[in-house]
């Protein structure tokens, strides 16, 4: 542990950090360049940084400083393979490249910090990383620590860790991606959440079925979690067991993010299925033209407002809206930005 320790600080320091190049924007959102389709972002316990994951083979998993707009890499730059430990025990190959999807930034029960990350570059799976932060929380490098292999031939989109070293994970479709998406426009279900926990492995949590199942997020003890219902144009609240405790009408939702006030954003899409179909042929560096908007969430009183709408004419598709210090910054599944929303 130490050398992996020692190794890992001895990445960080000789990677410097560098400012990711201002693309623009205006009075309402700036944009900042230098990313590959950053799908996802959460925010680090220093409630400054932002780790990015980007949704391409050979993505990286990047840090970014909300204030300065600094870029250090995470992985693979600063990551080194580490004793596979948190994940199933037949997995203990470290993969050269990994196309991040959804991911979720977490505690542990012993107070270690885990980053789960859904991939589908070398395998499909849920990787584990431990996270690797200097005294104030801001991340310096990860230790990858095992992973859970998807189930059969399941493609799954985001995850969210609970107590006690598992998660829940959402599977949009089984098979065809694109035949799926058609089943689902005309009413059937294509998917549902997934529970894994270290003892048992993978169980599907009855009652979840819906169609395209996308983004998920628990609540900070794990008694209950969120997920979109992409097709379905919900966002609804279950207990781990599967029952339902509420719901809200969100068009088209992608991923949620906590906000510092309790209340859940969400990134909604506002295009049509067949635009939405083609900028998932697009390439992965191509900034995209999607409408979009970003849709508040109070779980409490189950009530949501839209408190920003953009029609993807300077930025588009945006897939997640993590609020941080009063900006609210927003990645894609394509292009190479990432937006900030200064006053929503």
């Amino acid at each position: 542990m130490i050398k992996i320790l020692g190794f890992a600080l001895c990445l960080f320091l000789i990677h410097s950090s560098v400012a990711a190049g201002d693309c623009g924007g205006n009075a309402k959102m700036d944009l900042v360049c230098g990313f590959t389709a950053p799908e996802d972002i959460e925010l680090a316990p220093d409630n400054t940084t932002l780790v990015v994951g980007e949704m391409i083979l050979g993505g990286r998993l990047l840090a970014l400083n909300s204030e300065t707009l600094a870029v250090s890499e995470l992985f693979p730059a600063q990551s080194v393979k580490g004793d596979a430990l948190w994940g199933e025990e037949t997995c203990t190959d470290y993969p050269a490249q990994m196309t991040f999807h959804g991911i979720d930034l977490a505690y542990r029960d012993d107070g270690v910090l885990q980053l789960l990350a859904v991939n589908h570059g070398e395998r499909e799976s849920v990787e584990f990383f431990e996270v690797l932060t200097d005294a104030g929380g801001r991340p310096q490098g990860v230790i990858w620590r095992g992973c859970a292999m998807a189930p059969g031939s399941e493609s799954l989109n985001d995850v969210a860790a609970l107590p006690g070293g598992g998660f829940v994970s959402t599977t949009p479709f089984d098979g065809s991606e694109l035949w799926s998406i058609a089943k689902a426009l005309v009413g059937f279900t294509t998917g549902y959440v997934r529970r894994w926990v270290p003892e048992s492995g993978w169980t599907i949590i009855p009652g979840t079925e819906g169609r395209y199942p996308n983004g998920i997020i628990a609540r900070p003890d794990g008694s209950s979690f969120f997920v979109n219902l992409y097709i379905d144009g919900l966002v609804r609240e279950y207990t781990l067991d599967g029952s339902v405790l509420g719901e809200a009408a969100v068009l088209n939702g992608d991923n949620l993010s906590w906000g510092s006030d309790g209340r859940i954003r969400i990134a909604s899409h506002r295009a049509s299925s067949w635009q939405m179909i083609k900028a998932l042929q697009a390439q992965p560096s191509e900034d995209l033209k999607i409408p979009f908007a970003v849709t508040e969430y109070d779980p409490t009183r189950q009530k949501v407002r839209d408190i920003f709408v953009h029609d993807g004419s300077l930025y588009g598709a945006a897939t997640v809206a993590q609020e941080v210090n009063g900006r609210v910054f927003m990645g894609s599944f394509k292009g190479g930005r990432i937006a900030v929303l200064n006053t929503p």
